[in-house]
């Protein structure tokens, strides 16, 4: 039985709260959005029986494409056998998932009036592929846009009854690509990329583009599934990430285009290569059946089984099993075996290096699937900074490339690491992001909008600042030198001890609160601590599946002067966002307004982005 999330004009995080009746989102507003072609485009022509071109799209209407088209289950013919029929069961993508906005691309791209006419007919035809394309099937196609994934949408050119697109990585738009379908999916289908037949060069010509660069980039691309827009020129790949933050709050945040501020432009990050300070390779161990193998040759020549297999290294292929280390391919089941990652910095790829020797040296010693951790780290300071005598940032210090750094790979040790005028501390298993490079222009971008520097702005000022999903006080910190009182709250215990001794480490014991709260009552303990949300500032910086209702509850409650919103996925920020704004429209005095939206790139070459609203208390 399919499963149909609830439709986006009422959906929201706080899935109970929401209320139905709450207008339809407008469509924002992207004129100075040209740059780049991307989702959502329409097709501007579908082909009929006989190959011309006569439908075209009318304009957008609202989206319908979680509705409950697909709940019914379709009967499928069983080979050798005429009459019975046994049902497959579709469910709809996790909303907000990467499989949910990519079905949002499609629908934009194929034409939402279109779309949603197939779906309001609700006998399960989006399921069913046009006749002729198979699986396995190889076709030419013209690629006519990019997801916001970063792979490469286009038009199936044969079908005659309804439009239907094809998703492919590693294509551009204007590219002629020969592809091979592997999985049909609602009103598409997903394809392996065989071969570029003609190259489009509007997206193509960055550092990374390896025709015109054969040293640059990375020679994996195309195999592996970590980067997306290597070959886009960096300034290109900053208006995708644009347009991705302003699909996102179009699709999720069920706010008319009036009460938003226009997106502001990506900021880019200061290294595009060797910037990420983590890298997590991982690796299969050998199958029973090839231990069993090694094992009877060590006895049939009386040497140990790793004598046996490294006796037999070159020959992996020829024996039926290989020791791969890296990442996943993309569309391919298995591990891609890398030697270097061009996006890790300099220390990680040298310390992989021997790794990789390590691993493959003992291999039979691993009974599963396991992963490598490489953390880039300062050494550990002598002597450690305390709150006695805490960190003290040198006027002679070196530039960060001329600073020496090490290679962590045991989960459990700390890492130190500088941000600004200050010095963090974590351990190696523990979360912290992962591009050093962009974290002050980012803390000091935050900074700026919880104060604005414009001289015309009256509003009221925080004077305390309360860090939720503090983590190791990355924000609390780095912001403290505006505030009188910080207070960081997280509901994991280890993350408060290790923001407890940061703040220690850079002196600031005194002016700052670490509390563990509960999920329940995350605001609880503040109150006694002389934290009112009159007088304060709230950071906001959740995992991926952003907020759930209690949290939000309790925010509006608490409801402080200023929201920053940080978020590693824009689509649940845009819902949560836009249930904060609804919410508090009803209030008597005041509400909230999104005062700006910003994406941040912590990750080149990737089509990932994070994004930055800020939110303000201000009269009714």
């Amino acid at each position: 039985m399919t499963t149909a999330p609830p439709s986006p004009s009422t959906s929201s995080p706080p899935a109970k709260r929401l209320k139905s009746s709450i207008a339809k989102p407008d469509v924002i507003t992207t004129n100075s959005f040209t740059e780049i072609n991307e989702a959502p485009i329409k097709s501007e022509f579908l082909p009929n029986t006989n190959g011309s071109a006569t439908i075209k799209p009318k304009e957008d209407g609202p989206s319908t494409s979680n509705t409950a088209s697909s709940s019914k289950t379709q009967p499928v013919q069983v080979q050798g056998k005429k009459k019975k029929n046994r049902k497959i069961k579709r469910t709809l993508p996790e909303k907000y998932s990467s499989a949910d906005v990519t079905f949002h691309d499609i629908r934009d791209f194929l034409g939402p009036k279109v779309v949603d006419g197939i779906l309001e007919k609700n006998d399960g035809s989006e399921w069913e592929a046009p006749e002729g394309l198979e699986l396995y099937k190889e076709v030419v196609l013209d690629v006519g846009a990019f997801t916001v994934s970063g792979e490469s949408i286009s038009l199936y050119p044969n079908s005659s009854n309804k439009p239907w697109a094809i998703i492919t990585p590693f294509a551009h738009p204007g590219d002629k690509i020969r592809v091979k379908i592997f999985k049909h999916d609602r009103l598409s289908s997903y394809a392996d990329l065989l071969e570029i037949l003609e190259y489009s060069e509007e997206y193509r010509g960055g550092e990374g583009d390896r025709r015109k660069y054969p040293e640059g980039g990375c020679k994996y691309f195309g195999e592996c599934g970590g980067c997306q827009l290597q070959p886009v020129p960096y300034p290109l790949q900053l208006l995708h990430k644009k347009r991705t933050v302003e699909l996102a709050y179009q699709r999720f945040s069920n706010l008319p285009s009036t009460v938003l501020p226009v997106i502001q432009p990506t900021i880019g990050s200061p290294k595009q290569w060797q910037y990420r300070t983590k890298i997590t390779p991982h690796f299969d161990a050998p199958p029973k059946w090839f231990q069993r193998q090694l094992k009877e040759k060590a006895m049939a020549t009386a040497i140990t089984e790793e004598g046996q297999m490294n006796a037999e290294d070159g020959h992996e292929q020829e024996r039926g099993w290989e020791t791969r280390i890296g990442f996943e391919r993309k569309g391919k089941p298995g591990v891609l075996d890398i030697e270097e990652c061009p996006i890790a910095t300099p220390v990680l790829n040298k310390q992989l290096t021997e790794e990789r020797k390590r691993v493959q040296d003992t291999i039979l010693s691993f009974t599963r699937g396991a992963t490598i951790l490489l953390r880039d780290s300062l050494p550990t300071p002598s002597p450690i900074p305390t709150a006695e005598s805490p960190y003290v940032p040198s006027s002679s210090a070196s530039t960060e490339e001329e600073e020496e750094h090490i290679a962590i790979t045991n989960h459990k040790l700390d890492v130190y690491e500088k941000v600004g005028k200050y010095l963090f501390s974590f351990s190696a298993g523990s979360f912290f992001q992962n591009n050093n490079s962009i974290l002050v222009p980012l803390t000091e971008y935050v900074k700026e909008a919880i104060f604005p520097s414009s001289e015309g702005y009256t509003g009221e000022l925080p004077t305390h600042l309360v860090d939720t999903y503090c983590g190791s006080g990355l924000f609390g910190i780095t912001l403290s030198d505006r505030f009188e009182r910080v207070a960081g709250v997280e509901i994991s215990d280890q993350s408060i001890i290790a923001a407890k001794k940061n703040a220690e480490m850079n002196g600031l014991g005194d002016k700052t609160t670490w509390l563990c709260g509960k999920a329940e009552d995350i605001f609880g303990g503040l109150g006694e601590k002389g934290f009112e949300g009159g007088k304060s500032c709230v950071v906001v910086d959740p995992p991926r599946k952003g907020c759930d209702e209690p949290f939000l509850t309790q925010l509006l409650v608490f409801k402080p002067l200023t929201i920053v919103y940080v978020s590693c996925n824009v689509h649940t920020q845009a819902r949560d966002v836009g249930y904060l704004i609804r919410e508090s429209a009803s209030w008597v005095g005041k509400k909230y307004v999104v005062e700006s939206l910003r994406g941040f790139d912590l990750f080149p070459q990737t089509a990932h982005v994070e994004s930055v609203a800020v939110l303000r208390l201000v009269e009714n």
